[in-house]
């Protein structure tokens, strides 16, 4: 539906440029062309992991635990234990025998990543082409000061039974417990920034070359323990017992995500329209940059 009016608007733009080609260069005309293409076939492939993602969750019927299990306990009578791998998604509460402790929310979970982050603006010179002299300017960044990932195995409970999960590998969406910032302030010039129980060490001066700093960002996301979760994965008792891990074969997805089954093909049905379109968008413009420069 909205092919047509981006069909209309290369037009548009192809005639625009065409009665304007005196501003742009040849040669920056095929660099911005192909540097268009690039941008749409990355959106284009992006879509298509999305779309992958999609398929690989609607391709998968929730299964409960002991069904699994049931199913496990009959091929391991056929041919034994050790052969049994059944791509899978299950639904249910997680829980842990030793659940870790989140660095900075100091929260139990069976998962937790977390980052801090210096947002700093520094003041730069740009030459003005049209008043011809030099403008001084701010402009904002952002470096990653420090971050940490860590993950236990834990196990999801549903109305049947209990399965274990082995998360090293998975596409893991946790909730996120933490994300504040925390201007820069006088207790940061003593060589330590705390939010809570957690307490980072910097390593640099708060003015440092150019840059000064504005202060700190603190994200963290988990894996509660107690928690509703979503998994799709492979269920292989390759590991000497049943449960959920990452697939052998190259292309299947292992996601563990908080979200319901329900909201992440919304969210992957959105993002995939959204990147498609996109896509479409950059490699008609650059279709029409092409067009404008083959007619100069």
């Amino acid at each position: 539906m909205l092919i047509a009016p981006l069909v209309i608007l290369t037009v548009i733009v192809t005639v625009v440029l065409h009665e304007h080609r005196f501003e742009i260069g040849g040669l920056a005309m095929w660099v911005l062309t192909i540097l268009l293409m690039l941008v749409g076939g990355g959106l284009f492939y992006a879509s298509l992991k999305a779309r992958n993602k999609l398929d690989a969750m609607a391709g998968v019927d929730t299964s409960t635990i002991a069904g699994l299990q049931q199913l496990h306990g009959a091929v391991a009578k056929e041919i034994g234990r050790g052969s049994f791998e059944q791509v899978a998604e299950i639904k249910g509460m997680t829980g842990c025998d030793q659940p870790l402790e989140s660095e900075i929310a100091k929260t139990p979970c069976v998962y937790y990543a977390m980052r801090v982050i210096r947002e700093w603006e520094e003041t730069y010179s740009e030459y003005n082409a049209q008043t011809q002299r030099h403008e001084r300017k701010t402009r904002g960044g952002s470096d990653i000061m420090a971050q940490n990932t860590r993950m236990v195995p834990f196990w999801v409970r549903d109305p049947t039974g209990e399965m274990g999960v082995h998360p090293a590998g998975a596409e893991i969406e946790g909730e996120q417990v933490i994300d504040r910032f925390q201007p820069e302030g006088p207790e940061a010039r003593g060589g330590a920034v705390t939010l809570g129980g957690f307490s980072f060490q910097i390593t640099m001066s708060p003015m440092s070359g150019d840059r000064r700093t504005l202060g700190y960002r603190f994200q963290e996301s988990i894996l509660p323990v107690e928690r509703n979760v979503y998994v799709l994965g492979v269920a292989s008792d390759a590991s000497g017992e049943l449960s959920l891990q990452r697939p052998r074969e190259q292309g299947q997805r292992f996601i563990i995500s908080v979200r319901s089954e329900e909201e992440l093909a919304a969210s992957s049905r959105s993002r995939m329209r959204w990147l498609q379109l996109g896509a479409v968008v950059c490699v008609l413009f650059g279709l029409a940059l092409l067009l404008a420069s083959l007619n100069s």
